[in-house]
């Protein structure tokens, strides 16, 4: 063997690496602005991805649960916001979070079914709190765990990504720079645990569509136990944003009826503004501030462009 011979290998790899490297720092500072802290009052942080431009976020449940509990969503670029659940499923542990902002750059979701064993996968987050933290594994393979009270069965993905608490809700990346999982924990073997883009995209699909309320964002929700009593209804039209020039309806308010009109659907508060003028007034019975009142205000608070309310 030749000394050339014994140097051509590494020297080859040197070069294979150079070239990966500074690709490999072009996908992370292409991601960055799609990814986001989301904090859970005082009970720690987890990750957020930014999964469409106009303020909706997908995390794990577990880094969002529990009840009457701010969340607040930190941005990359340092913004800060309130954030609502838009949509939860504990049994697959996502959760899906709207703030109030419409520039966003979201990540684009790849296709899971098409990761191979010992493809690269990448993770990126906030563990233990540092923020935009950055590992690198290997795919390992796909398994399948049954999920509670149920004979359906969750896909996901193992590699040997380093993951640790504050982790949650961030994406796994494939070498393009796409969502193929969301990193949820880690399992024995050091392996960790992310629920396939695909599982993501699919229970978006299949989540209620809710239609667009003139002026505001609104969609139907369950009411707490404590409140389905007193407010003598089991589901309100959660208000997730308002118009900037909106200042009787808040953000946050759960509206019950309108003009004594039970509002358990969109619809039902259409009905009630399209047979008023601008000029009248409607009375809303709602729930702000864990309290039930009633306010009146004019129908042109609640009218203006029809926003886009779809969570797919």
């Amino acid at each position: 063997m030749t000394q050339q011979d014994t140097f051509s290998a590494p020297s080859s790899s040197f070069a294979r690496a150079d070239a990966f490297s500074p690709a490999l720092v072009r996908l992370v500072e292409r991601v960055q602005p799609g990814i986001a802290q989301v904090r859970r009052g005082d009970r720690g942080a987890g990750t957020g991805i930014v999964w469409r431009a106009d303020g909706y976020i997908i995390t794990n449940y577990h880094v969002v649960a529990g009840n009457g509990i701010a969340i607040q969503v930190l941005l990359n670029d340092g913004r800060t916001f309130d954030a609502k659940i838009v949509e939860s499923n504990p049994r697959i542990d996502l959760a899906l979070l709207k703030i109030a902002a419409n520039d966003l750059k979201a990540i684009p979701a790849g296709d899971s079914a098409k990761l191979r064993v010992g493809e690269l996968v990448f993770a990126i987050g906030h563990p233990w709190g540092q923020r935009g933290v950055v590992t690198a594994g290997i795919f390992s393979k796909m398994s399948e765990v049954k999920l509670r009270g149920s004979d359906e069965t969750l896909q996901y993905i193992q590699s040997d990504v380093l993951i640790a608490p504050g982790n949650s809700g961030g994406p796994l990346l494939n070498a393009d720079g796409e969502v193929v999982g969301i990193n949820a924990m880690i399992f024995g073997g050091d392996l960790a645990v992310s629920i396939p883009a695909n599982t993501v995209s699919k229970w978006l699909a299949n989540l209620p569509r809710r239609q667009p309320v003139p002026g505001i964002e609104a969609y139907p929700v369950d009411l707490p136990a404590g409140l389905r009593q007193s407010a003598d209804q089991p589901v309100g039209l959660l208000i997730a944003s308002v118009k900037p020039d909106k200042e009787d309806v808040l953000v946050g308010d759960v509206l019950l009826s309108a003009d004594g009109k039970t509002l358990d659907d969109v619809a039902t508060l259409l009905d009630v503004l399209a047979r008023k003028n601008s000029t009248d007034e409607v009375q809303l019975r709602l729930v702000r501030g864990g309290e039930i009142q009633t306010i009146s205000v004019h129908c042109g608070v609640l009218e203006g462009e029809v926003l886009e309310n779809e969570a797919t």
